[in-house]
């Protein structure tokens, strides 16, 4: 026992100077660290034990050394390891954290918020970090909660936890500002004509900035139709001597309601009405009512629609045909300035006047699809919309059924802050595959519309829209001119 005792006790003796050694050396490292040398003190810590320093001092101070020479990696490892010893360096976990942020390693991060919160280390600091990242995350509501308890009341530290809660709402207010955007776009009815699109999205946008639950918006217009009744170019192709050209007067009204259900969930109705009337004659007064209820998903990564739509025309203030329609659309935003949409549906039309025979009989199942890119820009002001459409009629009568392929451009342009332009352009093909005549169409549709800001409530439009029909069926192949001019109401 004796000689066991005193065998320790030289192992102790020789082992001292080692250790004193080792301490000594660690100090002189800190001191370099201390006067800014990092790289002088990395060297004096990387050679204490032969590059694998394992007190947690040391480590501690290793990973200091490169976050200051900016080699991340390392200082997270050596940082990390001085924070998994058993007498762990506390404060390295907020030098880690900060560390992880660079790397952008956000959820890597978090996890050692909350080991620094439960150890309770420096909790104001503590607070102020777990604020930074779930900024990055883009959780501005809890990064706001996390920053205001960073506040220690020394004006400093204060204020740059006020500059960072700013921060956190201004980019708040940018995902307000894009989901609001990505609504616009979403609640349109898929399959609305290419013209009032962008109209309406311009419409539902300042609707949705404002986070209104209810918009209505109301136009009365002059129009002048230079071929209302669609006479063919082809001389003695039609038998119509009426006179084509005729004014006329233009009414819309379309009332919207936004429901939020929860973050991610929301119901949307609108009801539409449309009015047509010509001054030469009422045989081609139009009114369509359309009711619609789209069900939302929406994420920042995705959105779902899924509208349900039934519509009325009468024609000459009689029944003409009724229609209810079911198109889903999925839109992805790549970016908050790049988003596709891609839609399906399927609908069916009931013709309430009688056909001339079965052949002719228009009632219809239509599926249809249609493929859209859409890029904002001016503060989503501004958008450009490339789309591909196809549809299939499949009438009762088969002389009517027919596929359709179409190809558009529509672009919204903030002129200025009050005024817009909206061009549009579309071409399309459609094939009567069954019709005796072998008909085959193709149509281009071209606009031009300006509204101008008036108002906060009042709005003044102004379209030019042509159209060129080539058939081969002469009856059918003619060209068209309108110009529309009315005001707007939007509340």
């Amino acid at each position: 026992m004796r000689r066991l005792t005193i065998f320790f006790l030289m192992l102790f003796i020789c082992a001292a100077p080692c250790m004193a050694s080792e301490h000594d050396a660690t100090q002189r490292a800190i001191a370099e660290y201390t006067n800014e040398n990092y790289e002088e003190a990395l060297s004096l810590l990387l050679a204490i034990r032969g590059k694998e320093a394992s007190d947690p001092t040391a480590l501690y101070y290793i990973g200091l050394c490169h976050k200051q020479t900016g080699n991340y990696e390392a200082a997270a490892t050596s940082l990390a390891a001085a924070l998994k010893s058993r007498s762990a360096v506390k404060d390295a976990s907020l030098e880690l954290i900060a560390v992880l942020i660079n790397l952008e390693r956000y959820e890597d991060a978090m996890e050692w918020v909350l080991w620094a919160e439960k150890n309770k280390v420096r909790p104001t600091e503590t607070a102020y970090q777990k604020g930074m990242i779930l900024s990055k995350l883009k959780r501005y509501q809890e990064a706001r909660q996390a920053l205001e308890n960073a506040r220690n009341g020394v004006p400093e530290n204060d204020q740059q936890v006020d500059l960072q809660i700013a921060v956190a709402l201004a980019e708040e207010g940018k995902i307000q500002e894009a989901r609001a955007s990505l609504k616009a776009i979403v609640t349109r009815y898929p399959g609305s004509e290419v013209a009032s699109f962008v109209q309406e999205y311009e419409q539902s946008l300042a609707a949705a900035a404002l986070r209104k639950k209810w918009s209505i918006v109301a136009n009365l217009n002059y129009q002048y139709d230079d071929n209302m009744f669609l006479k063919s170019k082809v001389p003695g192709a039609s038998t119509e001597t009426r006179n084509e050209n005729s004014g006329g007067l233009n009414e819309s009204l379309r009332i919207e309601y936004d429901q939020p259900i929860s973050e991610t969930w929301s119901n949307n109705f609108q009801y539409a009405v449309q009015n047509a009337s010509n001054f030469r004659t009422s045989s081609y007064n139009m009114i369509n009512h359309s009711v619609t209820y789209s069900n939302i998903w929406q994420t920042d990564q995705l959105i779902i629609a899924l509208p349900l739509n039934l519509s009325q025309t009468l024609l000459d203030k009689k029944g003409y045909s009724y229609q209810y329609a079911f198109k889903p659309a999925i839109t992805i935003p790549f970016t908050s300035e790049h988003i596709g949409q891609v839609s399906l549906g399927a609908s069916r039309r009931e013709m309430l006047q009688e056909a001339t025979s079965t052949e002719q009989n228009r009632n219809a199942v239509i599926y249809s699809g249609q493929l859209s890119y859409i890029t904002l820009f001016a503060g989503d002001r501004g958008m450009l919309n490339l789309h591909l459409d196809g549809a299939y009629e499949h009438t009762e009568g088969y002389e009517w059924r027919n596929t359709t392929a179409k190809a558009g451009i529509d672009l919204l342009l903030p002129v200025t802050e009050s005024t817009r332009l909206i061009l549009t352009t579309e071409g399309s093909i459609q094939e009567y595959f069954e019709n005796s005549s072998g008909r085959k169409d193709s149509i281009i549709t071209a606009s031009a519309a300006i509204n101008q800001k008036l108002s906060s409530y009042l709005y003044l439009n102004v379209q030019y829209a042509y159209t060129r029909a080539l058939s081969n069926v002469d009856l059918y192949d003619y060209q068209r001119n309108v110009i529309t001019s009315g005001i707007e109401l939007r509340f």
